[in-house]
């Protein structure tokens, strides 16, 4: 069965077999080693962080909900590979550009951050391509926001100065599919070609994990 995190927002998977049959029991988060809750409520299971680990947790300040322009939708025929840019190096933003159109993908891009979040927000992507820095930091929060599901659907790649091309530490660190390298603009054809075949690798792995948990 699937769960997760109350702390970390991450999913997790315990087996069938290996929950206990009470109403009420508890385990350690794989993420953070905190004490998570379990309740069986008819035939579902919820999780809750423990009162405990309510009284640690630092209180969350509110964002102020962003003011997003209003966007339309993209429209593109029925089972269409779409990637959105969000490249403010010309470089980058050129290459990816004609990349993506080579290999028969519509191309959709944003003027400024608040109008690419807003388009995020209404539309689904097969890949977004954005650069690191300053000017995306609300949009890389916004994908951090998406659940599981939602996340695993899209191949997300950050282009920056913060890490080599294909360092997987930085890929980690930022929460993305894959991190290139700014300075690498000239090799940006052959490194997004990498980052295609990568995602397409990752996500064959996690089709192969569920399909043997479900037997």
């Amino acid at each position: 069965m699937q769960f997760t995190s109350p702390y970390s927002n991450k999913e997790f998977t315990i087996p069938d077999e290996k929950l206990p049959a009470a109403d009420r029991f508890s385990m350690k988060c794989p993420f953070t080693g905190k004490k998570i809750l379990f309740l069986r409520v008819g035939d579902k299971i919820k999780v809750t962080a423990t009162e405990q680990a309510r009284e640690e947790a630092p209180a969350k300040s509110e964002k102020p909900a962003l003011k997003l322009p209003q966007v339309e939708p993209d429209v593109y025929p029925p089972g269409s590979k779409v990637a959105f840019l969000f490249l403010q190096d010309g470089t980058w933003a050129s290459s990816s550009q004609s990349f993506f159109q080579g290999r028969d993908y519509y191309v959709s891009t944003a003027a400024d951050e608040l109008e690419a979040i807003a388009k995020l927000r209404l539309n689904e992507y097969d890949i977004l391509v954005a650069e690191d820095g300053a000017g995306s930091v609300r949009l890389q929060e916004e994908v951090a926001s998406w659940p599981g599901g939602k996340r695993r659907a899209a191949n997300v790649v950050l282009v920056g100065s913060q890490g080599q091309s294909n360092d997987p530490k930085a890929a980690f660190a930022k929460g993305v599919n894959a991190y290139l390298a700014q300075s690498d603009g000239a090799k940006a054809s052959d490194l997004l070609e990498g980052a295609l075949t990568g995602y397409e690798l990752y996500y064959q792995m996690l089709e192969m994990a569920r399909k043997q948990l479900e037997e």
